[in-house]
């Protein structure tokens, strides 16, 4: 995916394709779960001809697979909003999607309240992978001076978190093992919608000057804590 995204309020033949698309959902898995075939009536909830025997059961057949996508949507919808929070959305932006004021969102999902501190977080497996089209041709844990190459860069990293990250923490196998602090102004965007970080004098912090930031409260993660390590090698932003 190239370019910026952006959010566009539905129109209302959106609005009614959706519901069209959801009312012909809702039918297809209320006739899957009736045991009904392709081939059996009836083959709509609106037929004019349906006994009121037959409306009675389509009716309750379609209500119990609302009841499940009821919950099913509340699940997503707390999910996509911490996944929004997680990812820089403010809770004003929550609300206006939602159509509701600040404070009823915040009642609402306050419990995925995030911190008001970013940092970038680098977790991948400890092993080495080589990419003939890629500049730096072997990226992962790679040693040497190629690491910090291999660390820095290229990840799908948002306005607001390349704005506001003072640092970036490198988690192999689940374990912190380097962290650098970031240049405001030496982020590059080498593809569109990834880029590459650039650390202060161009190196990985020691260990004088992680314990001064931890410390600090500047840095939520040192060196031999717990972090998450996703498959293949992820950027997320850290919220502290």
């Amino acid at each position: 995916m190239s370019g910026e995204m952006e959010r566009h309020p539905l129109e209302q033949a959106g609005l009614g394709e959706l519901h069209s698309n959801l009312d012909d959902l809702a039918w297809s898995f209320a006739r899957r779960a009736a045991g009904l075939g392709p081939d059996d009536p009836p083959f709509s909830v609106y037929d004019q001809g349906l006994s009121d025997d037959q409306v009675k059961a389509a009716r309750l057949a379609r209500v119990a697979v609302y009841k499940h996508l009821e919950m099913l949507v509340g699940t997503s919808l707390r999910l996509d909003v911490g996944q929004a929070l997680e990812h820089g959305a403010s809770w004003d932006e929550v609300a206006e999607v939602l159509e509701v004021s600040r404070q009823a969102v915040a009642k609402r999902f306050g419990d995925l309240r995030r911190g008001e501190n970013v940092a970038v977080v680098i977790s991948r497996r400890d092993r080495v992978r080589e990419y003939p089209d890629d500049a730096r041709v072997r990226v992962g844990e790679v040693g040497g001076a190629e690491q910090y190459d291999s660390d820095r860069g290229i990840w799908p990293i948002g306005k607001k978190v390349r704005a506001e990250a003072r640092y970036a923490i490198v988690a192999v196998d689940g374990t912190v093992r380097r962290i650098y602090e970031l240049d405001p102004a030496g982020w590059r965007e080498a593809e569109p919608n990834k880029w590459e970080f650039t650390a202060v004098r161009d190196r990985e912090l020691d260990d004088k000057a992680i314990a001064a930031a931890y410390t600090a409260g500047e840095l939520p993660l040192q060196p031999g804590d717990d972090c998450p390590t996703r498959v293949g090698g992820a950027y997320r932003p850290h919220w502290f």
